[in-house]
């Protein structure tokens, strides 16, 4: 025991080094990011400092009125609370159906929806344009939400695995009483299944925020723009403001590290019972 401790010792710190590091290759970009957004313009790209010699607050202002980042956060939160709320409240009901109801076909109807996650979204990218085309929903915030605010295979996935291991005398107590299904999901399911429906939330809502090519293709005007589409649209300028970007980049990044950061017990949880049963 005695000649094994020293080798113990070295084995945890050549994990915690080994962690540090990793840790620092993924924290270092936004470090960097938060420094470049707080420099004047002459020195962005002037040597490795990390630390601006004279911190320019007025960034983020510019980039906030200047060049409309307040009006693309605004367009992109809507988008995504509208999207991830349909997303939550669709899975949710698929999810329920297909853990707790029994009817002819349900398992290979699941799997065969399960199967949609191997098609890549760009093949799907230009039938979704047409149906929108022709509902004339282009360059409109009904665009934007419609393809993506009905549910989508992976949270039905997350939440019924979630639901599946549940004890279903909860259920049968219901309906003794009385219960339909609709009361039953809404009064049971809801509320037990919290961590689960937090993880496919927090999924749908990082996605939709980091969208970036379907708001590309659907929005042409101003109005309706997101923050990706919007950032992405600094490279147009002659003159690129590097430190201005990388303020609205921090303005988009903050939100969702903030919100990942207040929900990682629920995502935690949420990941670990989805796959306990099968």
């Amino acid at each position: 025991m005695l000649k094994s401790r020293p080798v113990y010792v070295l084995m945890r710190v050549v994990l915690y080094a080994l962690v540090l590091l990793i840790l620092f290759l993924y924290l270092f970009p936004l470090v960097w990011q938060f420094s470049t957004s707080l420099k004047p313009l002459d020195d962005v790209f002037r040597g490795m400092n990390i630390i601006p010699s004279k911190p320019m607050w007025e960034n983020y202002r510019t980039a906030w009125s200047n060049f409309n980042v307040g009006r693309y956060l605004l367009n992109t939160v809507i988008v995504a609370s509208v999207v991830t709320l349909g997303q939550v409240i669709c899975c949710s009901m698929a999810g329920y159906g297909f853990a707790r109801l029994r009817f002819p076909g349900r398992d290979a109807i699941f799997y065969l929806y399960l199967g949609t996650m191997m098609i890549p979204s760009t093949v799907t990218l230009i039938p979704a344009y047409i149906i929108v085309l022709e509902l004339g929903l282009v360059d409109s915030i009904k665009g934007l939400v419609l393809p993506f605010v009905f549910g989508n295979a992976l949270g039905t996935f997350l939440i019924r695995q979630y639901l599946l291991s549940i004890p279903s005398d909860l259920e049968d107590a219901a309906k003794i009483d009385g219960a339909g299904y609709f009361t039953i999901w809404t009064r049971i399911m809801l509320p037990i299944s919290k961590p689960a429906m937090a993880t496919t939330a927090v999924m749908t809502l990082v996605s939709q925020w980091n969208s970036l090519v379907w708001p590309l293709i659907v929005i042409q005007s101003d109005r309706w723009k997101v923050l990706t589409v919007g950032l992405a649209d600094f490279r147009l300028y002659r003159n690129i403001q590097w430190n201005t970007m990388m303020a609205g980049v921090v303005i988009a990044t903050l939100p969702m590290i903030i919100i990942l950061f207040l929900a990682q017990r629920f995502f935690i949880q949420g990941i670990q019972f989805s796959g306990m049963s099968k």
